[in-house]
Order: structure tokens, then sequence, then C-alpha cells
């Protein structure tokens, strides 16, 4: 390398207290359930599911199916394609994987994973008993080894390091342009294609500070001098590599907090663009009222769907994507004709953006009540203006100022068309 590049390599060497494989416990792979058509489900009426959402039920589709389901949430969690895991967060595309296994702490400290006795799921877990059952023959029916009528039919095919899954961890890409680490500060996410990264016990509880190394400029320079380019520009984030990276431990520069905190704001801000995405089933895990459902098949493929709400002179709304895709379903149909365009409106923020196949069926939430309708898309419009005022760094004072100006206007207008002024 040229001498200026060699020399800031051999100070990273210098400046370092151990390298990422010194911190290292474990690296290891995404699940493997050899039949994600079933395991993995989109949830209609829930925002992130997590491991500790117990005692609730919720609607679902598995990803190879369009027939709707009801089971509870215990065995529900986030689940990510390879292509959704990305710097900082995952580009979560709102799918979940079933996964019939506990954690429990083992002498040492660590977690250890078992699955749970069809005794247990019976009696505890029925509805998600009964969704077993309903895809027996698939399951067991999987190329294992495995005989007909085996007790654990309904378990994954290859269940290897489970237990680590539920830890504060690292997830890393497999092939890419660019560092490419993921926090998962509470072990939430369990994923594919993509690979696991525990800390040792004595280090774990610095696993956001590495995240933040791992992803810097300054590891991923050197990364990209030790290893080989791919075709393409991609580099593959090999443990072998990665493992060699230098790393501070010691927060000698009084650093690691600042590193944290901003961090946080990162995944914070890519949450929230996360769930806005997933309108409206991000919206309904607090809703308790009667829900209709919209299906609608696709009839060309969108990478994105650019739709828009087109509206006739009797008041009637559908939603169009092109001039092949028409989205008019009775429930979105209202005697009120300002309820007709909400309605619209909200399927309209449900679909727009998405990217979907050809003959993929999409099944939209949508509340009975026209009240709440408008108090969802309500919410999706004020989550919206948050993320607005984070990208601008507003204080609350300064968010305060819009917030009252508009109450104002808006005030003023309702006063002026109660008195047929602007109609």
């Amino acid at each position: 390398m040229p001498p200026e590049e060699l020399q800031v390599f051999e100070k990273l060497n210098t400046e370092k207290d151990a390298s990422i494989g010194d911190v290292t416990d474990a690296v290891f792979q995404g699940i493997r359930t050899s039949a994600n058509k079933i395991y993995v489900v989109d949830v209609l009426d829930a925002n992130r599911v997590e491991s500790d959402d117990e005692g609730d039920v919720v609607t679902v589709v598995p990803i190879g199916e369009s027939r709707e389901y009801e089971i509870e949430t215990d065995l529900l969690r986030p689940f990510l394609q390879g292509d959704e895991v990305k710097r900082w967060r995952g580009d979560w595309g709102g799918n979940h994987v079933i996964h019939p296994y506990y954690s429990d702490e083992s002498d040492d400290g660590e977690l250890e994973a078992g699955l749970y006795s069809p005794e247990y799921l019976k009696e505890n877990l029925p509805k998600t008993w009964e969704f077993f059952l309903e895809h027996r023959d698939a399951l067991e029916g999987r190329e294992s080894g495995r005989k007909q009528g085996e007790e654990d039919w309904y378990g994954y095919i290859y269940p290897k390091n489970l237990g680590k899954f539920e830890a504060p961890k690292i997830i890393q890409a497999h092939i890419s342009t660019e560092a490419t680490f993921m926090i998962d500060e509470a072990g939430t996410w369990y994923f594919t294609t993509a690979y696991g990264v525990l800390l040792t016990p004595d280090f774990r509880d610095l696993t956001d500070e590495m995240v933040c190394q791992l992803n810097s400029k300054a590891l991923d320079f050197y990364f990209k001098h030790i290893t080989t380019v791919k075709m393409g520009g991609y580099y593959e984030y090999r443990s072998q590599y990665v493992s060699k990276l230098p790393c501070v431990t010691e927060d000698s520069a009084g650093v690691f907090g600042l590193m944290c905190e901003t961090a946080a704001e990162i995944v914070e801000t890519i949450d929230l663009d996360s769930k806005t995405d997933r309108f409206p089933e991000a919206y309904l895990g607090e809703y308790d009222g009667e829900l209709d459902y919209i299906s609608y098949e696709w009839q060309t493929r969108r990478y994105p769907v650019s739709a828009k709400v087109q509206g006739d002179v009797e008041g009637d709304c559908t939603v169009q994507a092109g001039r092949s895709d028409e989205i008019n379903d009775p429930a979105m149909y209202s005697d009120d004709r300002d309820a007709r365009k909400r309605r619209a409106e909200y399927v309209h923020a449900a679909v727009d953006g998405r990217s979907v196949k050809s003959g993929e069926e999409t099944t939209i939430p949508i509340p009975r009540s026209d009240d709440d309708v408008v108090g969802l898309l309500e919410r999706l419009e004020a989550e919206t203006d948050e993320a607005v005022y984070d990208l601008f760094d507003l204080t609350a004072e300064e968010r305060a100022v819009f917030e009252d100006y508009l109450d104002v206007f808006r005030t003023g207008c309702d006063r002026d068309l109660s008195d047929n002024r602007f109609r």
C-alpha cells in the first residue's frame, strides 16, 4: 500500500488494545427451518412482536399462502431476510418467524434453547398448536432423515445456535460493498443468510460500541486492506478477516457515551421509518376495534407501487397504480362522502411504496369505523411529522411553534368554513 496508507494502517494496530477476535465468543449462522413458507408469516394486526410480548392473539398469513390464521404472540420473533440486514438496523419488511423453542440460562450464564413439548403447546398456546397441526403433513414431509410420526415434527430441521439469538448481539451482512453491521441490543432479531456475532461475557455490554467501531471508515479501511475484492466491488465479510480487525475496549478518549448516543438516534430514526412504511399493520397493535380485510391480487410487478387516489363525480374513490391495478373494495365504501375519500387515502398509504410481484396478493386490514380510519391516519401523519422534526434537529420548543401556528390556522379555517366562506 502507499506510504500514507501504511502509516495509518500501522497506527490502528499500535493504538488498539484488542482485536475483534479477542472479544468474540461466537460467530453463528442464521436459522434454517427448511419450511420458511410455513414458519415465516406476515402479521396483519400488530407492529413488531418481540420475545417478551406474550398472551395476545394476532392474525397472520404465512408467506407461502394467502390464508389467514390466528395464533398467540408468544412464539413470534421479528425475522430478517439476508438482503434486509443493513448498517445499524435492518430494512425490515415486517415478517416474523414462528419459533417453537424456549431459552433457558445454563450454569455458565449462557442461553440454551429447547423445543416446547406438544403438551405445553396444546395447553398454553392452543391456536399456535392448531396452526402446526394444519401444516403437519408438509412439516413431516421435509427431507431430514426424520421418520413419519416423530414427536418433534413441528421443530426446525437444523436447530443450531438457537440460544444465541436472544442475547445482545451484532448481525453482519455476508456480502456487501461496505461495512454492514447491525445493532441488536436486546436480542430481538432472528435472521437467515447473515451472521450473528456474540461477544464474550466480559465484553458483551460493549456490543453497541463494537458496532460503532465496525461500521466506522477506519475499520472498513483496515478490512479492505486484508481481504480480497469480489466481482462488482463486493466484499465477503468472513469471520477470518473480521476477527483480525483492531478495536478499543477501554474508553481512554471518553467517546463511548457519544458513540452509543449517536447510534441510538440512528436506530430510533430507522425504526420509525420502518414503522411508517408498514402502515397500517404496525399501528394496529393497540387497536381493539373491529376490522375488515381488503384483499387485492396485483396484476403487474411494481418495484415500488406508485399509487394515487382517484375520485368520480359521485364521490366514490379508488386507489390506482398504473393502468392495470385498481383497488376498489366494499370495505372502502361509506355513506359519508368525505369518509370514502379518507378510506381511499388509508388504502393508498397502505400500498404506496411497497414492492409487489404480479399475482401476489396483498391483505390490508381496515377499521369498520370511519372515525377509527381517520384516527390511524392521524397517527401515521403525526409520526411522519416527528421524523421530519428529527431530520431538521428541531427542539421541543421549536416544534411547538409549528404546532401552535397550525392549530391557530386550522381553527381560523374551521370558523370560516362554518360561515361557508370557502365552500
